[in-house]
């Protein structure tokens, strides 16, 4: 299974409608966004995206009340108040978060598969050896809007081969 990894969007719209385009023409339909959405407009767009999201808040998501009120009648997005969350997936285990000291400690437990994060805006991936001898994958998407590099990216998780790839985000303005 292909799963999408957003991070960062920053209210960049008109990214978030290329990524996700770029998203629905590989047929992903499941999500993860590691937070800095920052308005409730932004989450609105990922839940009315049709993919079925599991997210976290960054440190700039502004109003998380309104922000989840805006998209809880969608059904698809499933977002927590803590700073990470654990998931499995295609029977990975998964561990989320926006903070990347929380990430690197989560992937040193040896407890999953991929580790993923946010806010730094830089895009890695590196195969981390915890002290049991389990190798994690632990990656950051980039950031999708742009701001500090210049190079919108995202990520696509395969699950069967725990494998993480890079994308720009580039292509045709999506039409409505």
């Amino acid at each position: 299974m292909l799963i999408a990894v957003f991070s960062d969007s920053h209210d960049r719209m008109d990214l978030i409608d290329l990524a996700l385009f770029q998203v629905a023409e590989r047929g992903i339909t499941y999500g993860i966004h590691l937070g800095d959405y920052c308005s409730p407009t932004a989450l609105e767009k990922l839940a009315a995206s049709g993919i079925k999201w599991k997210c976290v808040w960054g440190n700039v998501d502004g109003d998380k009340l309104k922000a989840y009120q805006a998209v809880e009648s969608y059904g698809t997005i499933d977002i927590v108040p803590e700073d990470f969350r654990e998931i499995t997936v295609e029977g990975r285990q998964l561990f989320l978060t926006h903070y990347p000291d929380i990430a690197r400690i989560a992937a040193l437990s040896g407890q999953f598969d991929a580790v993923f994060h946010g806010h730094n805006h830089v895009a890695a991936e590196e195969m981390v050896t915890a002290a049991n001898g389990k190798e994690t994958l632990l990656a950051n998407p980039g950031e999708l809007c742009g701001f500090k590099f210049g190079e919108p990216s995202y990520g696509i998780y395969d699950t069967e081969h725990n494998s993480f790839e890079h994308i720009r985000v580039t292509g045709p303005e999506p039409t409505e």
